[in-house]
């Protein structure tokens, strides 16, 4: 058996696109996808529902949460 079924899926990297803002990209068995904050909460929730592992979506979006923290202009606070 391969080591790589062992870990079906794993967070790739994160990008800041024009228009867009930040997109996670998630290695999975099935291919590599890309996810906006909103993709990314939807498939943690459906996925602990399921009974089923979060772990690369969950760690895709604490780097997402990272970096707009870091990047975020201060003027949001009053």
């Amino acid at each position: 058996m391969s080591s790589k079924s062992t870990k079906p899926e794993q967070f790739c990297g994160l990008f800041n696109l024009p228009g867009e803002g930040y997109i996670a990209q998630v290695r999975t068995e099935m291919g590599t996808f890309l996810y906006d904050r909103q993709g990314l909460q939807y498939v943690i929730l459906e996925r602990k529902q399921q009974g089923l592992c979060a772990a690369a979506m969950e760690e895709a979006l604490a780097h997402m949460n990272h970096v707009q923290e870091q990047f975020s202009p201060s003027v949001w606070s009053n």
